[in-house]
């Protein structure tokens, strides 16, 4: 009687290696999980810097395509007003139609007039627009401002109201083609014409120094015919961290 009871239960030593089997397997099933968790949230936190690169990119190159000439590039592109103190007479040069410089001081990389609106503003859908990117390298986030553009005077000493469109920019690269060759900035007052083509680079970086990079050249479409030297590229990459 004592002899069988004895072979109804388990020894220590069975009891010991059926837990070590079963904390193998949870570790292995765990291990594989976490890591899998791991790789699904490293994609998508690389997808998410590449679809914000990609979406400003489109944006900026879309505007930049639906540039505003304005009336006659062989003007002076002046604006008389009449004060009302003395009946002096002020001149405001249009110097803002187009304006692009990613080093400029005040962070006000690229302003110009365009006809294509930033879906989600407020006011009227059809018209011209004068649109100013602002980025913030010390916080690597890039601004936008957005108005209907009544005259040239209306750019002086203006309030404007900015929006966050992005975050996690390291740098932006700009470049202007005159026809001839690729410049670093653009200046409508000195040039009084719009550049024939615009190169555009975004360089994203998270927290986690995962990196993206999106490039492309986008065509003033008013200058297109003659700005045939430069040719169109996209280029896409994702660096691994």
């Amino acid at each position: 009687m004592n002899s069988k009871s004895k072979k109804d239960g388990f020894t220590l030593l069975e009891i010991l290696v059926a837990m070590t089997i079963i904390v193998t397997i949870v570790s292995m099933v765990y291990g594989s999980y976490f890591a899998t968790s791991k790789s699904t949230q490293i994609c998508k936190a690389k997808m998410t810097l590449y679809q914000q690169g990609r979406n400003v990119l489109e944006q900026m190159a879309r505007q930049i395509r639906c540039s505003y000439p304005g009336t006659d590039e062989k003007q002076t592109y002046q604006v008389t007003s009449i004060s009302q103190m003395g009946n002096k007479t002020q001149k405001n040069e249009v110097s803002h139609y187009f304006k692009g410089n990613p080093d400029e001081p005040t962070g006000e990389i690229l302003h110009l007039v365009t006809t294509s609106r930033v879906s989600g503003g407020r006011g009227a859908t059809d018209g011209l627009f004068e649109v100013i990117y602002k980025f913030d390298k010390r916080k690597g986030t890039l601004f936008l401002s957005q108005e209907r553009f009544i005259g040239a005077s209306e750019n002086v000493a203006k309030k404007r109201n900015w929006r966050q469109i992005a975050r996690n920019i390291e740098c932006i690269e700009l470049s202007f083609f005159d026809g001839q060759q690729w410049l670093n900035k653009w200046d409508f007052k000195d040039k009084m014409k719009l550049p024939f083509a615009v190169k555009i680079g975004i360089n994203c970086e998270d927290e986690n120094y995962r990196q993206c990079h999106c490039s492309t050249v986008a065509y003033v479409c008013c200058q297109m015919n003659q700005g045939k030297e430069a040719r169109t590229e996209i280029l896409v990459s994702v660096n691994k961290p």
